[in-house]
């Protein structure tokens, strides 16, 4: 399982810098729905390893990122994933806080697959509201990454 996850956040960081570099290309045609949502992709991952590693987040899940941070976040949010990959019991337990103060517990293998999901479904919305603009949008498909 913990190679499973560790492939599927290798094609989750190289999406998501292949985006930003594409992104950055047609920063000055794009709308505040893309850049919000890029930026809660981002936000989101970080929000979700924060927990688990019970560390305090450095951003909300709706914060809107400064274009030039993406990277550098996305860098720290992959970092932490793989370190605690490679540290995972498989039957962790996750306790934490949600958004709304609510004390939660998870499998920890469910968040981890959440965050991947998360991320696939707002490419995805990205990736239609970038063709409304009539820019291309880069392929996220994982059989083409393999």
């Amino acid at each position: 399982m913990k190679s499973f996850f560790l492939d599927k956040f290798e094609y989750d960081y190289f999406s998501n810098l292949k985006w930003i570099e594409t992104l950055t290309e047609y920063e000055d045609a794009l709308n505040p729905f893309i850049l919000k949502s890029f930026s809660h992709l981002v936000n989101v991952h970080h929000r979700w390893i924060s927990r688990m590693i019970d560390q305090p987040s450095e951003s909300d899940s709706w914060d809107l990122l400064p274009i030039d941070y993406w990277t550098a976040l996305c860098q720290d949010n992959y970092r932490k994933t793989i370190d605690y990959l490679e540290h995972l019991e498989l039957n962790e337990k996750v306790n934490y806080h949600s958004e709304e103060g609510v004390k939660m517990t998870k499998d920890a293998i469910d968040i981890l697959y959440h965050i991947l999901n998360h991320s696939n479904y707002h490419r995805a919305q990205i990736s239609r509201e970038m063709r409304i603009l009539g820019i291309t949008p880069p392929s996220f498909n994982f059989i083409a990454f393999r």
